[in-house]
């Protein structure tokens, strides 16, 4: 493969035409998904990674990056509490897939993309299942 990649955590920016992720707090297992997939796409893409310490948070580069990109992903169970909070508005756009062990989630109403894994993530899509 001879993709690059450019990965980008806040408080960077990086303005250009390659797609681009939004990974929210994603679990070491999440990640090692993540670069499987990835690992397969000969594009450029911009992967923006979200999991600062906690007096480090950047809320205005988290919300305009969940806009941009062009899939998020957010692992709900690996955020902090401020972070979870805002789970919400995150998976009220159509482009966040969410995962979480909650199974009481209302979050159902909100948004169809749940995940439970990321090989449903091919070529930059999901794939429904």
């Amino acid at each position: 493969m001879n993709n690059k990649i450019n990965l980008i955590t806040p408080p960077d920016r990086l303005y250009n035409n390659n797609y681009s992720f939004l990974l929210i707090y994603p679990s070491t297992i999440v990640k090692e998904q993540f670069n499987n997939i990835i690992s397969d796409d000969d594009r450029a893409l911009n992967v923006h990674l979200y999991e600062v310490e906690h007096d480090e948070h950047d809320p205005d580069w988290l919300l305009g990056l969940a806009k941009q990109a062009d899939i998020v992903i957010i692992d709900i169970d690996n955020c902090p509490s401020n972070i979870a909070s805002l789970a919400s508005y995150f998976i009220a756009n159509t482009n966040t897939y969410w995962l979480t062990n909650g199974e009481q989630m209302w979050y159902n109403k909100i948004s169809p993309n749940r995940i439970y894994n990321l090989d449903s993530i091919v070529g930059g899509t999901i794939e429904k299942e």
